[in-house]
C-alpha cells in the first residue's frame, strides 16, 4: 500500500459521479495466490485417494510373481505418499501461518505411514521368498501404514483454515466435489 500514494498521486482529476462498491460474493474476492495455494492443498487429497485405489496381490499363486507384484504395489504407494509429502512441503510458507499448521498436522502422519511402507517394501524386497513369517511382519507395517493414513485423511477433514482459504477453494480446480 505504500506505494499507492505515489502512483495515485498525479491522479486527481476529478471524476463525476460517486464512488459504488462492486458486488461481492464469498468467492469474488480470493486472490490467485489463496486459488492456488487451495488447488495445491486440494490435490495432496486425490493423491491419497489414489493411494487407496492401488491392489495388493492376494498370498496364492507362483511365489517370485507374488513376491515382484507385492513389491510393485508398495512402490506405487510409497511413490504417491512421496508426491503427496512433497506437494504439502511446497506449501510451505502458506500465506497465512494458520495454513502452515495445517500443513503440518497432515504431514506427520503421512511421513509415518511413508516410512511403514518403505519398511514393508524393504522386507518383501530383502527375502529371498514370501514366507508366512515376512508375510506376517508387511502385514503388521502395512496395518500401521492404514492406521496413520487414516489419521491423516481424519485431519485432512477436520483441519480449520482460514475462511479466505475456504472460499478459495471454492475456485480451486482439485477442490471441486
Amino acid at each position: 500500500m505504500a506505494l499507492a500514494g505515489p502512483i495515485l498521486a498525479g491522479c486527481g482529476t476529478p471524476v463525476e459521479g460517486r464512488a459504488v462498491p462492486a458486488p461481492r460474493s464469498s468467492t469474488a474476492g480470493a486472490s490467485p495466490e489463496l486459488v492456488r495455494w487451495m488447488n495445491n492443498y486440494c490435490g495432496v487429497a486425490n493423491y491419497l485417494i489414489a493411494s487407496g485405489g492401488v491392489q495388493f496381490p492376494q498370498p496364492e499363486g507362483d511365489p517370485a510373481a507374488l513376491k515382484k507384484a507385492f513389491s510393485d504395489s508398495l512402490g506405487r504407494v510409497e511413490d504417491v505418499l512421496e508426491v503427496a509429502l512433497h506437494d504439502l512441503d511446497e506449501l510451505t510458507p502458506a500465506p497465512q501461518p494458520a495454513a502452515d499448521t495445517a500443513v503440518e498436522v497432515i504431514a506427520g502422519p503421512l511421513g509415518r505411514a511413508r516410512d511403514k511402507f518403505v519398511s514393508a517394501k524393504s522386507t518383501v524386497d530383502g527375502a529371498p521368498e514370501l514366507t508366512a513369517d515376512v508375510f506376517s511382519s508387511v502385514m503388521q507395517d502395512l496395518t500401521e501404514a492404514v492406521t496413520v493414513m487414516n489419521e491423516a485423511v481424519e485431519k485432512l477433514d477436520v483441519v480449520s483454515l482460514p475462511d479466505e482459504f475456504k472460499d478459495a477453494g471454492e475456485q480451486a480446480e482439485n477442490c471441486a466435489r
